[in-house]
């Protein structure tokens, strides 16, 4: 796919189709000037990284097709219009008795297609279609309230790394993007969303009473000023959560970009965007790489959870 795109409307091969995108002088950060032909070069850029993250994963879609500074909308279900070739995960809802018809971004050309639809962010299930119930990771969503800072964030996070290290686990952080940390503790593909987030609340707590000047788990948002919010609810089944590599809908087009631990305290939650991940991901690799193959056994810590959920 050619890399660079400036026309209103261009026919162009990408992977196995012929695809026509449009409208991409269309301005979607306006403070920037960054238009949709720019994030559908980004998504291009990072394609050969991020799709191993998406794929087989239902996706929950957030579009702004006239950009940020105007209402954008979510989207689970396949919008209308959807090529065949795109696949689709139906999956049954209880509160809607009826089925969602969720994308599946298994190759570039979906995930060029979506971005060319105004999708800016792509939140993934926790699990694969194929293992709905089985999530491969649990992740500790860490976020500032107001009255808190990143550098809290930060402290809190260290904390987190202690607690893994201290249960033989290890966790894979990435900026969000927004404000927060997201860090991913991959495992076996055997567990409930009950058990992964009675796993991520017992870690949560036992960090809360040992930092409570500055961790809350506090639902109500008027109630965490000051603090930083662990989010341990975020593993429930049918949640999602910012994938890797994905854009922000956020002024500047931020991007959700993996750290290491030793990069926690020069970079920020927003060190990359739009422009600057490519090369990023060129010069280190996808850091990311190891949660989707180094599964962990979390029996023992479920065990000591208050319930002893180890079924």
């Amino acid at each position: 796919m050619s890399t660079t795109i400036r026309s209103k409307r261009v026919n162009v091969a990408v992977g196995r189709r012929q695809l026509s995108l449009s409208n991409l002088e269309k301005v979607l950060w306006p403070q920037q000037g960054f238009t949709k032909g720019d994030l559908i070069e980004y998504y291009a850029a990072v394609g050969k990284w991020m799709l191993h993250h998406l794929r087989h994963r239902p996706l929950s879609l957030v579009r702004f097709p006239d950009g940020i500074g105007k209402p954008g909308f979510y989207q689970k279900d396949a919008p209308e219009g959807i090529p065949d070739w795109v696949r689709i995960a139906p999956v049954w809802s209880k509160d809607k008795q009826s089925y969602i018809n969720f994308v599946l971004c298994d190759n570039i050309e979906t995930l060029i297609w979506l971005a060319n639809l105004g999708t800016i962010e792509i939140n993934p299930w926790l699990s694969r279609y194929t293992s709905l119930d089985s999530p491969d990771f649990a992740v500790f969503d860490i976020d500032p309230a107001q009255g808190s800072t990143w550098a809290d964030v930060v402290v809190v996070a260290k904390v987190v790394k202690e607690l893994l290290d201290e249960w033989k686990l290890r966790g894979f952080p990435k900026v969000s993007g927004g404000t927060g940390l997201h860090i991913y503790v991959p495992v076996e593909p055997v567990y409930t969303y009950k058990q992964t987030a009675a796993f991520v609340q017992f870690g949560a707590e036992l960090i809360q009473r040992a930092y409570p000047e500055k961790v809350t788990l506090e639902r109500k948002v008027k109630q965490r000023y000051g603090h930083v919010y662990i989010d341990y609810p975020q593993n429930a089944r049918g949640q999602t959560i910012l994938s890797v590599y994905s854009v922000r809908a956020l002024d500047g087009a931020p991007v959700s970009v993996p750290v290491s631990w030793d990069e926690l305290d020069s970079v920020g939650p927003q060190s990359w965007d739009i422009k600057s991940a490519p090369s990023r991901l060129a010069h280190v690799g996808d850091l990311f790489e190891e949660v989707l193959t180094y599964k962990q056994n979390i029996t023992s810590i479920l065990q000591n959870t208050p319930s002893g959920n180890t079924m």
